[in-house]
């Protein structure tokens, strides 16, 4: 009997051994929860036997208890970081992978996420953080679960525009020494743009394709009239080639300055035709005597908006902005508890599931009643106190040793009995 209640002993604090020493290990793993072993004794009566002699046999481990209570929070710096203060587990879903669907939500108080590469904010496990879709005040359009979605960050926003129109403001030299290599008025040879005496001067546009890719659009000016004693015009024209490709215009694109250096005709024309027709606006382009030069030179075309900024309130709105415009609602982060956190299953990696024991999962807005707020830019370390569990490691060995010393008696005196019958 005796032998039989010191095993028990030693099996219990060797339980207690692994549980402390499992909460050491993870004293740096954020979102950890520290455990306790918790004992009862064990005391085995007959109707017939006298209580007041009986001996207890030995001793049981009744249940390992996790602890949710707060962990230190610290701050990181990185924007995807968020840190629970107060009640409340993050919602989390594994994304599909080769080898993996889609599965139930699981439960976490570790808040290092990062972007994966489809967008999604996820943790190191590729578990995404689940979000309830938002309208465009921020204001959750659900609280229902099972509506929560994993939350994506696009990094662009926004469908493109082909550029159709460009605009340019330039200042053209009135002097006819001042034409760049152009060798006469007109030239004497046809335009070849790889030939700087068919062409007075030549600038670059910055433009837009359907898909929103750049391109480079290329507008070469020919002086083909200068002033004289018949006519007191200035005369260009303009070629243009897009991305290499030469876009023809018809009629052929001239505009005519006046005595004035001000515009007289053809400000604007068509070059190309069908989906690769590009307009050209020469508005506000004079001639003078200066040196050429574009003023001002833009277009009408659009690329999708890059994401420019990303933040995460303290109610656990997503919002992200785009481009230089607004800032635009993208999710409401869903925050869980249960009535019994001690029943959740733990899988490993500081995340947990729901059991029968724990009870249903009820869902929040952080800030809410019941609900810790979030922090973002922090994490939550684990709630693990060093020095308490140092001390409690210690305790465990005592007991062990203890323990161990019984068994030794006990075959102690077993052995000095076999001795006496012999």
């Amino acid at each position: 009997m005796s032998m039989s209640t010191a095993l028990s002993g030693l099996m219990a604090a060797q339980t207690e051994i692994s549980t402390t020493s499992n909460n050491i290990a993870n004293v740096g793993t954020m979102g950890f929860r520290g455990s306790r072993v918790e004992f009862s004794d064990v005391f085995s009566t007959s109707p017939f036997s006298a209580t007041r002699t009986a001996v207890g046999t030995g001793v049981q481990v009744q249940r390992v208890v996790q602890d949710f209570s707060q962990g230190n929070v610290v701050t990181t710096g990185n924007l995807l970081d968020i840190a629970i203060e107060g009640q409340g587990f993050f919602a989390l879903q594994q994304l599909a992978t080769e080898n993996a669907v889609r599965g139930g939500a699981i439960y976490s108080r570790s808040g290092a996420f990062a972007l994966n590469k489809d967008g999604y904010v996820a943790d190191h496990g590729n578990r995404a953080l689940l979000a309830w879709p938002v309208a465009v005040d921020g204001k959750p359009l659900t609280e229902d679960l099972v509506r929560a979605e994993p939350l994506q960050i696009p990094m662009q926003r926004g469908e493109p525009i082909p550029t159709s129109m460009i605009n340019i403001a330039a200042t053209l030299p009135s002097s006819a020494t001042a034409l760049g290599q152009q060798d006469a008025v007109p030239p004497t040879k046809a335009f070849d743009k790889a030939d700087p005496t068919t062409f007075a001067h030549h600038t670059v546009v910055p433009a837009f394709d359907a898909e929103g890719k750049g391109m480079e659009a290329d507008v070469y000016f020919i002086r083909t009239a200068s002033p004289s004693v018949a006519s007191p015009d200035t005369s260009y024209e303009m070629r243009m080639f897009v991305d290499g490709i030469e876009r023809v215009a018809s009629p052929a694109a001239t505009v005519t300055f006046g005595a004035d250096g001000r515009l007289a005709s053809g400000a604007a024309h068509t070059f190309g035709g069908g989906i690769d027709t590009m307009s050209l606006d020469l508005t506000g382009s004079t001639v003078a005597a200066a040196p050429f030069a574009v003023d001002t030179a833009g277009h009408n075309g659009k690329t999708r908006e890059q994401l420019t900024n990303l933040d995460i309130d303290n109610l656990g709105g997503v919002w992200a902005t785009y481009g230089t415009g607004q800032r635009v609602a993208l999710g409401q982060v869903v925050l869980a508890t249960f009535s019994n956190p001690q029943g959740l299953r733990s899988l490993g990696k500081a995340t947990f599931a729901a059991t029968a024991e724990s009870g249903p999962v009820q869902t929040g807005l952080p800030g809410s009643a019941g609900f810790g707020a979030l922090r973002s830019g922090a994490l939550e370390r684990s709630n693990v106190e060093l020095t308490e569990e140092l001390v409690n490691l210690i305790s465990a060995q005592r007991n062990y040793q203890a323990s161990a010393k019984a068994m030794e008696t006990s075959t102690s005196l077993m052995q000095t009995i076999m001795n006496i019958r012999t």
